[in-house]
């Protein structure tokens, strides 16, 4: 089979601020649901508010991160897709250096679902003691609607993150094709000719992170309104 006999080089291909993202909003989400089913939700507030720090803050390294961050590198078209499942069908060796054209789309829809339930939240209400902070710019009848819709919203997310989980174990099981720990240490085994995704500085990152926290701390305090 094409590429069996290629040598392989362990090469850094996921630079540390998406992993740290990755882990991090892992946390989030599962701290979320969580305090919800706790009806803490002054601490679901909170990790909300980093939720959504945090995918504001992807968004930005998207544009600007490391290449095999950036969404120019793996959302692709419907041809790429169709040439990824036929690699898997063939065994051919993995020589993606950033999410491959299947998983790009699913960080895609996973990005825009916990923004939209992030940001519904902030216009939610439980009808008790708890009100978002941007709950006075609609009023209770709006806020009613977009608490109907954070709930829909986290349904789908829900199906949406135990998807991915099963598709990165069959990846991992009957593919033979390690997703997670490259996740961890950002280093990946690939054939020699592959070129290594050019990684930039972690300031930026920071500079970024710093960025998308101003942001959500002057909506929360309404200091834009």
């Amino acid at each position: 089979m094409r590429g069996e006999t290629e040598a392989m080089t362990e090469r850094a291909v996921w630079d540390l601020p998406t992993r740290l993202f990755h882990w991090a909003l892992v946390l989030c989400l599962v701290a979320s649901f969580i305090t919800v089913k706790l009806h803490e939700m002054r601490l679901h507030a909170w990790f909300g508010y980093t939720a959504l720090t945090l995918v504001l803050f992807r968004l930005v390294w998207g544009v600007v991160g490391s290449e095999s961050a950036r969404f120019v590198r793996f959302v692709r078209g419907p041809g790429a897709v169709a040439n990824h499942l036929g690699g898997l069908l063939r065994r051919e060796p993995d020589r993606e250096t950033t999410h491959n054209a299947l998983g790009g789309w699913a960080v895609v829809a996973l990005l825009l679902l916990v923004l939209a339930q992030a940001t519904t939240g902030l216009f939610a209400n439980d009808d008790i003691l708890f009100r978002g902070p941007l709950f006075p710019l609609v009023g209770k009848a709006w806020s009613d609607r977009l608490t109907t819709w954070h709930y829909r919203v986290s349904d789908a997310l829900l199906i949406m993150i135990a998807v991915h989980v099963a598709a990165v174990l069959v990846y991992r099981i009957a593919l033979g094709r390690d997703l997670i720990t490259p996740m961890l240490t950002g280093r990946k085994r690939l054939p020699d000719p592959v070129a290594s995704p050019r990684l930039v500085s972690p300031w930026l990152a920071l500079l970024a992170l710093v960025i998308a926290a101003v942001a959500v701390w002057a909506v929360v305090t309404r200091q834009l309104f």
